[in-house]
């Protein structure tokens, strides 16, 4: 037989269903007393990036055994976030996901088996997206502290470029005088490359998509020509310049027909550092087949992370850090946007000749100004 509850919890019952749900029963009223809902962004489905990328209310999950929670403070757009969320490496990223490889925020929380003296801590969550949301969980693992001179800014430009770029020229650059090529060179990375390339005597050929490029790379960076690739007869310039020769080493963000290019303007021999797809459009799937002498290197950072120790990895992020303070792997901020404001941050990391990188303020803890925190795009 049923029973009915006693008339003191049926009060209590009641007066617990007029504080939370309307008269119907059904839908939640939100408790002032409540904590507000966190925010994050996610993709359901591939697709343009500024289409695709929508936000949401979220309850964030509790860390597990040896987890932590972190609460994001700033995050960066990079052109690695938006072909992901494009669709070009759908094999490997399961939907829905949240996007976001690159950020900086504070531990707020631990699981078990995670020392709790480090929460509070500032670090870089690497080995996974879920950077543009307000907290994220990850492995403590995956957690690198961040040098307390660093700016939140600068910590959540910190890794991917910096890193990527110190690999491939630490890898590839040639013994100068030896002639090398570096295209999308106004963007952050491309810039990056260059700066270390000078450091260690090589001038590269500076691969511009836009004619307004010219003038700002030959008067703030050591190169030994720049050619738009907007231009009929890349190929032949790139022949002309080198003598006849071809190119030693070239670095190429974009792919496409303009990556496959690159690799045929290669002397015997030579190696064409893939390592991005600017044009949403990979390498010919024939050029090793037309071009068996040039040597292809498709460099994807995650492929190293992935597989290297913890402890050779903080001592690459060393030595990348000391770049960023000399100024040889600094960025530039264009701007800085809320997370809620997402479709504009997109539109602004869209937009053409744009200089420096977009950033997404996540928490109002994050040490920068109000300016930076308005969603208004900064000329240098």
């Amino acid at each position: 037989m049923k029973r009915s509850l006693p008339s003191r919890r049926k009060q209590a019952f009641k007066e617990y269903q007029t504080d939370h749900f309307t008269v119907s029963g059904t839908l939640p009223i939100p408790n002032q007393l409540e904590e507000p809902r966190m925010f994050r962004t996610i993709v359901q489905a591939f697709g343009p990036p500024n289409e695709v990328v929508v936000g949401e209310p979220y309850e964030p999950q509790v860390p597990g055994p040896g987890q932590v929670r972190i609460r994001m403070l700033l995050a960066s757009v990079n052109p690695s976030d938006l072909v992901t969320i494009s669709g070009a490496y759908r094999s490997r990223t399961p939907l829905p996901f949240v996007p976001g490889f690159e950020g900086v925020g504070v531990i707020e929380s631990v699981g078990a088996g995670v020392p709790e003296l480090l929460v509070g801590q500032r670090v870089l969550p690497l080995g996974s997206a879920g950077a543009w949301q307000d907290m994220k969980v990850t492995e403590a693992r995956w957690c690198f502290p961040v040098p307390p001179d660093f700016t939140d800014q600068q910590a959540a430009m910190g890794y991917i470029n910096p890193l990527s770029a110190w690999m491939m020229v630490r890898e590839y650059a040639p013994v100068p005088p030896a002639l090398v090529a570096v295209n999308a060179a106004t963007s952050a990375i491309g810039q990056m490359i260059i700066r270390m390339l000078n450091r260690v005597g090589v001038q590269p050929i500076a691969l511009v998509r836009r004619p307004d490029g010219h003038r700002q790379l030959m008067s703030q960076l050591g190169v030994s020509a720049v050619l738009c690739t907007s231009e009929v007869g890349l190929r032949r310039r790139l022949h002309e310049l080198s003598g006849g020769c071809g190119l030693a080493v070239a670095w190429d963000a974009v792919g496409g027909t303009e990556g496959d290019e690159l690799a045929r303007a290669l002397r015997p021999g030579g190696t064409l550092v893939h390592y991005g797809l600017l044009s949403g459009t990979p390498l010919s799937p024939r050029l090793r087949d037309e071009y068996p002498e040039a040597r292809i290197v498709l460099f994807r950072l995650r492929d190293w992370v992935h597989t290297t120790e913890r402890h050779a990895l903080q001592l690459a992020l060393n030595e990348v850090f000391e770049l960023i303070r000399d100024g040889t792997a600094a960025s530039k901020v264009a701007a800085v946007f809320p997370l809620s404001a997402i479709r504009q941050a997109l539109e602004c990391e869209a937009t053409p000749g744009r200089q420096g990188k977009v950033l997404l303020s996540i928490s109002s803890d994050a040490k920068t100004t109000n300016s930076e925190r308005s969603p208004i795009i900064r000329t240098p």
